[in-house]
This record gives structure tokens, C-alpha cells and sequence, in this order.
């Protein structure tokens, strides 16, 4: 769905929270919020994929139920701790980021809140997200690490590994396994170099295969990304060893 769509749906959560503190209640902007989120319920559960779904109808659901106790402070809380996670699906933020509030809100109100930031599921979108930048900074994996302490190490160690494990192949056939010497004894600069441009291959698979374990800290670059990564980086290599062994 378009970020209009999750734009319309973030100012009525914003609405809500408005309302509650209003010198004068105005049901009439009330109701007409309520039934603009109830359309918005609608179209979530027909054409979003199961991950956002799990979010937003757990949001709006909630939000639902929260009205009908009519705990205007508990409904203001709520409201004020969901309404910026619409940018999750508008590509500017990630789940994770959202700790903070979240978690604020499960100490006050309890922890049956909000299950779903305590589980560790990948998040994949076709493009990199706006704020991809942000993920090569020393604080992008904060929210994320805090939440998931084991969670963070044990993907840390996979990432590794997904980005070593293709050069630690390519090294060992060529160099171990059926090193080009066996054809030809001499070893000339050319040779060097295009060995190299093996290496750069590997590490472009492995780049590829990391961005794959990054989906799990939902810091995933996109489909792009990776398919350029294990299809550009396999052929480098493929030509690299053709040339290697011809």
C-alpha cells in the first residue's frame, strides 16, 4: 500500500491521542476517526503481508479494546506510545526502534503488551528503507541489542560467518583443493590479479548473505541488494576461476 495510506492512518492515532485531553470531548471527530481506522482494519487484513499485519491489527485491535475500558489516561498512553510505528511500513523506521515506548508502556499498563517486540522474526522489504543510512552507524543496533542480548550475538557470529564463509570456499579450492599450479607451475602477476578478482567476488557473495542475517535486526537493504550481490558476486567468481584454469 502506498505511505499516503500509512500516513492517513498515523494522524488517526495521533487523533486519538489528541482527543483525550480536549477541554471538550468531540465525539462527533471521535467517531469519524474510529471508523476511518476500522477502514483502514479492512484493508490491512485483505492486502498487507503477514508481518505488518501482525503489527498494525495487534495496534489497532488493541486500541479498540482500550477505548471500550475508557481509561482516558491508559487510551492517551497507548495511543502516544503506537502512533509513529505507521513509519515502520513507510520505510523511515524499524520495529526495534520503538523500544523505548513500547516498553514504557508494558512497565505502566503490564507486559502482556506488545508481544511481539519480545520475538526475533526477520523483517525483508523489496528496496533499502529511508533511514539506511542510520544503519551503518555504532547506535544502529542498540534497540535491538537491548532487547535481545543472546539474540544480538548469536546473529552477530551467523553474520560472520555468512560474510567469511565464501572466501574461506573460494581460498580453499584455489589455493588447497585444486590450485591452478596443477595446471601450469608458473604464477604470473596476471594470474595474481585475477585471483583477486575472485576474492572480490566472494566478498560480494558474502556482503549478499549478511544482508540476508541483517533482516533479523530488520537493518535488511532490500531484494535488490542481495540479488546483485550473490548473482554479480557468483559470476566474478565463476570468471575468475574460468580464467584461473583456461
Amino acid at each position: 500500500m502506498k505511505a499516503s495510506f500509512y500516513r492517513k492512518l498515523q494522524e488517526d492515532f495521533v487523533m486519538i491521542r489528541f482527543l483525550q485531553y480536549q477541554d471538550s470531548f468531540d465525539e462527533e471527530k471521535c467517531e469519524s476517526t474510529i471508523l476511518s481506522i476500522r477502514e483502514a482494519r479492512k484493508k490491512i487484513s485483505m492486502h498487507s503481508p503477514p508481518a505488518e499485519k501482525k503489527v498494525l491489527l495487534y495496534c489497532i485491535d488493541t486500541i479498540f479494546e482500550i477505548l471500550n475500558e475508557g481509561d482516558k489516561q491508559k487510551i492517551f498512553d497507548f495511543a502516544d506510545a503506537i502512533h509513529n510505528i505507521p513509519e515502520i511500513y513507510m520505510q523511515k523506521r524499524n520495529l526495534y526502534s520503538f523500544r523505548q515506548e513500547l516498553k514504557s508502556f508494558q512497565k505502566k499498563y503490564g507486559k502482556q503488551y506488545f508481544p511481539f517486540i519480545d520475538t526475533v522474526k526477520p523483517y525483508f522489504s523489496n528496496k533499502a528503507p529511508e533511514n539506511k543510512w542510520e544503519f551503518f552507524s555504532a547506535e544502529s543496533d542498540e534497540d535491538f541489542k537491548k532487547l535481545h542480548p543472546v539474540g544480538y550475538k548469536i546473529l552477530v557470529i551467523i553474520g560472520i560467518v555468512a560474510l567469511m564463509i565464501p572466501i574461506i570456499i573460494y581460498t580453499a579450492y584455489v589455493f588447497f583443493i585444486n590450485p591452478p599450479m596443477a595446471v601450469d607451475v608458473s604464477i604470473t602477476i596476471m594470474d595474481f590479479i585475477i585471483a583477486m578478482l575472485g576474492f572480490a567476488g566472494a566478498f560480494v557473495v558474502g556482503v549478499g548473505l549478511f544482508n540476508i542475517v541483517a533482516a533479523w535486526i530488520h537493518q535488511y537493504l532490500g531484494h535488490l541488494l542481495t540479488a546483485v550481490c550473490l548473482l554479480g558476486g557468483t559470476a566474478l567468481n565463476l570468471f575468475s576461476m574460468y580464467l584461473l584454469y583456461t
